[in-house]
């Protein structure tokens, strides 16, 4: 009932109120057809850009690709043809130095080398300055790293012990030469030598090297300091005292096992060949 009452209502409205309302009718509808179109439309744009800039970005991605694959291509080509069979050349001459070694480096000839080595050390000390004044110390103590402070009135080790120290350096390498090709025991005599040179540095060579002098009186803020030259020394005579009791002790276990060696192999040669016992029966 109250929808024909309703249906009654509108079809006593004037003609003028119903044409409005169609016209609004046609109004909202056009306004949604619009908005649809513009929605369409700012997809279709939007789809547009994203594939502009994916294909912007693509380039450059497939270019970097391209050359990426041409550099690792080339890469492993040197790889394969250059680098590998230099390696494998490389790690064959090492694995032939290793057995080398093995057969030839023993102890005895590990402590020949340092001893040689050690020796040669304390000699070319002697050539180098081993004490020195610095002048002005307490100004550059700020700037020590910067500028140090100068040095004056240096000296090398020969003014403080003359040739001493040479000396026994010459004399220790005949001692090696002599233990290592006649007789092991002259290695127990670069223990003194290694001694006499650590005495000679610590009680001639550091009393002397700490004295001002002349330079105390005429600078002011001097300091006497001991150079490399002297530390080389030291620490290469203390070097000395130990290597040479080790290196008899290696040499003449060497010897001795050679010894052994040789009469052995003495012992086989002399045993006579005894012919084989024949068991009754056999043979006969």
């Amino acid at each position: 009932m109250r929808r024909r009452a309703e249906r009654g209502d509108r079809s006593r409205r004037p003609l003028r109120l119903r044409v409005q309302a169609r016209k609004r009718r046609l109004r909202g509808g056009d306004r949604e057809a619009q908005r649809e179109a513009l929605l369409k439309a700012a997809r279709s744009v939007a789809v547009d850009v994203v594939g502009v800039a994916r294909e912007i970005f693509r380039w450059p991605v497939r270019i970097w690709m391209t050359v990426a694959e041409a550099l690792g291509a080339g890469i492993l080509a040197v790889w394969r043809r250059a680098v590998l069979p230099a390696l494998r050349i490389a790690w064959r001459w090492v694995r032939v130095a290793i057995a080398w070694g093995e057969r030839t480096v023993t102890p005895a000839r590990g402590l020949t080398l340092v001893a040689v080595a050690t020796t040669i050390a304390v000699g070319g000390s002697q050539f180098g300055d081993y004490r020195a004044v610095e002048v002005g110390a307490p100004e550059y103590a700020h700037v020590q790293n910067v500028a140090p402070a100068p040095q004056v009135d240096r000296a090398m080790p020969r003014s403080a012990h003359g040739i001493w120290v040479f000396a026994i350096a010459v004399a220790s390498l005949f001692v090696i030469l002599f233990a290592v090709w006649r007789n092991w025991r002259l290695a127990r005599l670069l223990l003194f030598g290694g001694l006499a040179v650590v005495a000679i540095s610590l009680f001639v060579d550091r009393p002397d090297g700490l004295r001002l002098g002349t330079a105390g009186e005429a600078y002011s803020g001097a300091h006497a300091v001991l150079l490399g030259a002297f530390w080389v020394q030291l620490f290469a005579g203390a070097t000395l005292a130990v290597v040479g009791p080790l290196l008899a002790m290696q040499l003449r276990g060497e010897r001795s096992a050679r010894r052994r060696r040789v009469s052995g192999r003495h012992e086989d040669k002399a045993k006579p060949k005894r012919a084989p016992r024949l068991r009754p029966g056999v043979g006969t």
